[in-house]
C-alpha cells in the first residue's frame, strides 16, 4: 500500500526538481502539441522535435529522482518493513539509504567522467542540429547531484530516528 500524500511543504531541494521536471514534461508536450497542428494543419514538421523530446525525456527521469526520494515515491518492500520494530525500520532504512548513496556517488563519478569525455571529444550529436552531447548529458550530472542531496537528508533523518 502507498502512504497518503506528504502534507509538508516543499523544501527548497523539492521545489528545484519539480520544477526543473515540471519545466522539461511541459516542454514535451508544447513540441509534441507542436509537431501534431504542424503536421495536421500545415502539413509540415519541426523535424528536430523528436530530438528534443528524447533530451527533455532525459531531463524528467534525472530531475525527478529528488523529489521522488524525500516524498517517499520509490518503490519499497512493505511486507518486510511491516515486520519490523520501529528501531529495526529505523536502522533498516538507514542501510538502505546509505547504499543507495554510494551507488549514487560512484555513478555521478561515472557520469562526470562521461559527460567530461563527450565534451573533450567535442562529439555533437548526428542530427541536423548537432547539439553538443555534453549539454544534454549534464542534466544526468544534476539530477544524481540533487539525488544525493535527497539521500543526505534522508540519512540524517533515518539518524534521527535511530536515536530517538
Amino acid at each position: 500500500m502507498s502512504s497518503p500524500a506528504d502534507p509538508r511543504p516543499f523544501n527548497l531541494l523539492e521545489r528545484a526538481s519539480l520544477w526543473t521536471s515540471a519545466f522539461c514534461m511541459a516542454g514535451m508536450a508544447i513540441l509534441m502539441l507542436a509537431e501534431i497542428l504542424l503536421r495536421s494543419v500545415f502539413n509540415s514538421t519541426t523535424e528536430h522535435s523528436d530530438e528534443l523530446v528524447g533530451y527533455l525525456l532525459v531531463g524528467v527521469s534525472f530531475l525527478s529522482l529528488a523529489l521522488c526520494q524525500s516524498r517517499g515515491a520509490f518503490h519499497r518492500v512493505e511486507m518486510v518493513q511491516m515486520r519490523l520494530g520501529p528501531r529495526s525500520q529505523a536502522l533498516s532504512s538507514l542501510v538502505f539509504d546509505v547504499l543507495s548513496f554510494a551507488y549514487i556517488a560512484v555513478t555521478g563519478w561515472y557520469f562526470v567522467q562521461f559527460v567530461m569525455s563527450s565534451y573533450r571529444r567535442e562529439a555533437m550529436a548526428s542530427t541536423v542540429l548537432a547539439t553538443p552531447l555534453w549539454i544534454p548529458e549534464s542534466v544526468m550530472i544534476l539530477g544524481a547531484a540533487m539525488l544525493l542531496l535527497a539521500l543526505a537528508q534522508s540519512i540524517v533523518n533515518d539518524v534521527r530516528k535511530l536515536l530517538a
